[in-house]
């Protein structure tokens, strides 16, 4: 794609581009692959050996910009490709000089190409110069670097390439590399779990996207409409979903009560779909432009790393203040990039997004056709809590079948599946402190002193609970009101008194 662009540029005689990348090494054999197809020269720019033709004749000083344009200005079928130009090019001289040079080589058939990290451009050459993204590496290019150490069968080598994607390409060599050599040049579980390990911490750096990988089935208890939901879409990925028709599924919206296990589900969907779990982190930067920036790069890393799932916990955050009085524009600006790219995306990368107060999100993020489906997910009901204490009570090590579940659940009306959790963790406490196990009625009493969040903020879940019901389609096909009914929390207070 990147090739064909900038050969588009050429053709139509485009007299600046920038481009923001890491990958000089790279990029430039491509943008010489390019001239050479359209019979243009090369020569390149950096603050070290200044303007050079291709033979790596100097042509201009590096400390003598305004010098060395006048030289550009002069060309004919020409790329000049300028690395980390940047700081050079915010001097008002230099502006106004490549004000002049772009307005020259148009006619001459010559292109300046600004490649840097950062991407800026000054505000007075916005204009005159376009931007062309550059993608990083495609599976086929990680399978070239991975064949210079040997001939390896289809299937680990394909497992090794779904790990290394989304590196660049330096990455990729030192990490692919570093992995082959430490299990003797062998494709292992081993290679594998150390590539996924070091992109982690790659990501990590970047502090935009961190990679999440559980290493079990995370188990949810309850919500059977969402979990049937996920299974019919599950089938949508595969090749005989688009030969049927189908387009790639979207994502979906899961807000409601805090601690009903929303975050859960992304890192359930993910191991059961075998995707790569990527995690956006904050997007917001200090400065100007880098919010933008930031946002761009985690888009583009989940393409480029699809098939995955890319979740956004607590959304509303993210966006915070998009249309109000307070925004200064950024918020609203990284709001547009996500919608854009949610509209346009074709790759398969599926987006879980969580959220609390579905009230603070805008409406454009709500209707059809950004999410597939929003989903409510209400207090757990009676079978549900049934099945999250067997989870957590299996999770340590206890026979769930030694419990009466059923008044374990009745005593619980109202609960979330955190606070269940807690329940359990706080009666392991108790019971091994007295010397003992934990038991049915020790857990009841652990209940009767924790009080849900139900009762602590009842107004505030109550309205959110009814916005849900009204609005949303439920998580899960029970219906019944739990806040409602007397739990042992608000059964040992009236007897107390």
């Amino acid at each position: 794609m990147f090739k064909k662009n900038l050969q588009s540029a050429i053709k139509a005689g485009v007299p600046a581009v920038a481009i923001t990348t890491s990958e000089w090494e790279r990029i430039i054999k491509d943008i010489e692959h390019v001239a050479r197809n359209e019979n243009s020269s090369i020569m390149t720019w950096d603050p070290v050996y200044g303007l050079r033709n291709q033979v790596g004749e100097c042509l201009g000083n590096p400390a003598n910009s305004v010098g060395m344009l006048d030289v550009v200005m002069e060309t004919e079928d020409t790329v000049i490709v300028f690395f980390n130009f940047n700081a050079v090019l915010k001097t008002p001289a230099v502006i106004q000089k490549i004000r002049e040079v772009a307005g020259r080589i148009k006619a001459q058939g010559s292109m300046m190409i600004f490649v840097s990290c950062s991407g800026e451009i000054p505000r007075e050459l916005d204009k005159e110069i376009i931007t062309i993204d550059y993608q990083l590496p495609k599976r086929e290019d990680i399978v070239s670097i991975v064949s210079t150490w040997g001939d390896f069968p289809k299937e680990p080598l394909d497992k090794l390439v779904d790990a290394a994607v989304g590196l660049t390409q330096n990455e990729a060599e030192n990490l692919l590399s570093l992995a082959l050599a430490k299990n003797n040049i062998a494709i292992t579980d081993q290679t594998i779990q150390e590539v996924k390990k070091q992109k982690a911490q790659a990501l990590k750096k970047s502090g935009v996207l961190e990679l999440y990988e559980p290493e079990n089935l995370p188990k949810v208890g309850g919500l059977d409409v969402l979990k049937l939901w996920l299974w019919e879409r599950g089938k949508a990925f595969s090749p005989e979903a688009r030969e049927f028709g189908l387009p790639f599924p979207k994502g979906i919206l899961v807000f409601g009560i805090p601690g009903t296990g929303k975050s859960l589900i992304a890192k359930t969907i993910a191991k059961q779909w075998d995707m790569q779990l990527l995690v956006m982190q904050n997007v917001l930067d200090k400065y100007v432009g880098e919010s933008e920036k930031r946002m761009k790069e985690a888009l583009s890393q989940a393409e480029a790393m699809a098939p995955c799932v890319l979740f956004i916990d607590e959304i509303e955050k993210f966006f915070a203040g998009v249309g109000g009085s307070g925004d200064s524009g950024v918020s609203s600006r990284i709001f547009g990039q996500f919608l854009t790219w949610m509209q346009e995306c074709q790759k398969p990368v599926f987006v879980v997004a969580t959220a609390n107060n579905i009230a603070a999100l805008p409406p454009e993020l709500l209707r059809k056709g950004r999410f597939d489906e929003s989903f409510f997910v209400d207090l757990p009901g009676g079978s549900d809590r049934q099945e999250i204490f067997k989870i957590h009570l299996t999770r340590k090590n206890r026979n769930p079948e030694e419990f009466d579940l059923n008044q374990l659940a009745v005593a619980t009306a109202g609960y979330t599946g955190s606070e269940l959790e807690q329940i359990v963790i706080a009666g392991l406490y108790r019971a091994f402190a007295q010397g003992k196990d934990i038991s049915t009625d020790l857990l009841i009493d652990v209940t009767q002193e924790t009080p849900p969040l139900s009762v602590t903020m009842a107004e505030t879940i109550s309205a959110m609970r009814q916005w849900g019901n009204e609005r949303a389609r439920p998580a899960s096909s029970v219906n019944e009101e739990p806040e409602r009914k007397t739990n042992a929390f608000i059964s040992a207070r009236k007897i107390r008194g």
